[in-house]
């Protein structure tokens, strides 16, 4: 009796530590906040990059899987919401990189295709400079420029800060269904002086994805199991 107990209170206790799924919706886009589980952002520590706390993530749900708050581990703590880079002189421009658990995010089809991210904009009329004064890169690929995106302008005020919304489709890029998302970079582009320091504050793929386990993972996590097995069947 004591081993069935012990072994459904490991079982319970196992999926338990799974997170509970949830899920936020801005603008046409459905975002399941799964994904960022054991994801984390790094970011050029000898650059410019600041960081600064907002209210767009409280009002849209977002808080605690910001692109500053993922970047928590490296920063020592967390360093507020928004990730802004700045420097894009001759030492070479900002960056950050987006790392994304395990094997990564399984791309799907047409409702799990798209990555998104919103920059934090002062503009309250349309997409302004800096909101695509930027490059992205995906799984390590070549840069693309933000300008290849599609963008829109998002208005939130008063209750929070306006942004700027640019949605990336990501089989025109190469990716096709089934393909996996690891890892999202972006660098700064220099478009002038007020213009060429974007103000991140929420990346990420759409859709019901969660991060896919290694292989390595799952074996184990299978032996467990079959241990578990094993023990009520000899207890039978």
């Amino acid at each position: 009796m004591s081993i069935r107990f012990g072994a459904g209170v490991l079982i319970a206790t196992l999926l338990s530590t799974a997170p509970a799924w949830a899920s936020v919706t801005i603008d046409a886009y459905e975002f399941d906040l799964t994904q960022f589980d054991g994801a984390a952002v790094t970011y050029r520590s000898d650059g410019g990059v600041t960081f600064d706390g907002k209210l767009w993530d409280n009002h849209v749900g977002v808080d605690g899987v910001t692109t500053g708050e993922l970047a928590s581990g490296q920063f020592g703590g967390d360093p507020g919401d928004q990730l802004s880079l700045n420097s894009r002189g001759a030492a070479g421009p900002d960056w950050f990189q987006l790392d994304y658990a395990g094997a990564g995010l399984t791309i799907g089809g047409s409702d799990r295709d798209t990555f998104v991210v919103y920059e934090i904009t002062s503009s309250s009329a349309g997409v302004d400079t800096e909101g695509t004064s930027w490059r992205i890169s995906f799984n390590g690929g070549a840069f693309i420029d933000a300008s290849s995106g599609v963008a829109k302008f998002l208005q939130f005020t008063p209750a929070a800060e306006n942004v700027n919304q640019i949605a990336f489709d990501l089989t025109s890029f190469g990716f096709t269904a089934g393909d996996l998302l690891k890892s999202v970079r972006f660098e700064n582009k220099d478009t002038g002086s007020s213009t060429s320091d974007p103000d991140f504050i929420f990346t990420a793929l759409e859709g019901s994805v969660a991060p896919v386990p290694e292989a390595t993972s799952i074996i184990a996590w299978g032996g467990l199991l079959g241990a578990v097995g094993l023990i009520l069947r000899k207890k039978r």
